[in-house]
């Protein structure tokens, strides 16, 4: 019960770009990645599609419920050492077009596959079947032996329609209906936001008196940061043990990063 983690349930979110396949590309073992972007074929692995990947990761592109339950029972005698969902938003997006019986998910969700339907007017029985059986298939991965990871498009919440923010304090996380989202983010035992910043350089320089000045310059490239402490705004959940502090990000993060830190190691 105590000691190191032997598994990681986590929920990762962040815009397109900002480093999230390559940081579960790094999970180990065998993995089995679950696409539902929409696509007939998993564009979202050309990041790490490298020769080695290629012999322990196996794309499946999720194109129904059915085929989705299918692979996570197959799942379920440990045949991976991590299951990835990628992503959790486009599973949502497909529940609904088999709940409004289209033959695929709309390009434009305005006019649900040109029949006039609007996806936003989706009614409140059918976002209520959505959460039911979304919350059922995520948590039968959560159930799988090995670590499963829940990869997800960002979204704010309580900013209006018209682009103004609700009275309630705006929050950003995992691209989901709300109870969707306030289901996930407990459930995961890790919550982190993945984004870009500028890459920084220290500079020297001669001060007064003799003295090194250091400063810091922007750099060529950028980092790829996986959020990890209590912020205001960004949803996040990292567990460490001995109540010792959270960086605020893990830079270029990895599985290992990830493992060490949460078994309390700097």
């Amino acid at each position: 019960m105590w000691g190191s983690v032997d598994r990681i349930t986590m929920l990762v979110y962040g815009e397109s770009g900002s480093g999230k396949t390559t940081f579960v590309g790094t999970f180990p073992g065998k993995i089995l990645w679950l696409v539902c972007s929409g696509g007939n074929r998993p564009e979202e692995l050309k990041s790490i599609d490298t020769p080695a990947n290629r012999k322990r990761i196996r794309p499946v592109v999720i194109d129904s419920t059915d085929k989705f339950r299918e692979e996570v029972e197959r799942a379920a005698d440990g045949r991976y050492d991590t299951v990835v969902l990628d992503h959790v938003t486009g599973f949502s997006d497909l529940v609904i077009k088999e709940l409004l019986g289209l033959d695929r998910v709309p390009v434009s969700k305005a006019k649900a596959a040109g029949k006039g339907e609007s996806w936003s007017l989706v009614s409140q029985q059918q976002y209520g079947q959505l959460a039911v059986i979304a919350k059922e298939a995520f948590r039968d991965m959560l159930n799988l032996p090995g670590n499963v990871v829940f990869i997800a498009q960002e979204r704010a919440f309580n900013v209006k329609d018209d682009g103004g923010v609700d009275v309630l304090k705006p929050t950003v996380g995992a691209a989901l209906t709300p109870s969707l989202a306030g289901w996930l983010n407990p459930a995961c035992s890790y919550v982190g936001q993945m984004f870009k910043r500028p890459r920084m350089e220290e500079k020297v320089r001669e001060g007064t008196n003799g003295k090194q000045v250091v400063t810091l310059v922007r750099g060529r490239g950028v980092e790829y940061c996986l959020r990890t402490e209590p912020h205001d705004v960004y949803m996040t959940k990292f567990r460490r043990p001995g109540g010792k502090d959270l960086p605020e990000v893990i830079v270029n993060p990895t599985y290992d990063k990830v493992k060490a830190l949460i078994d309390g190691e700097e």
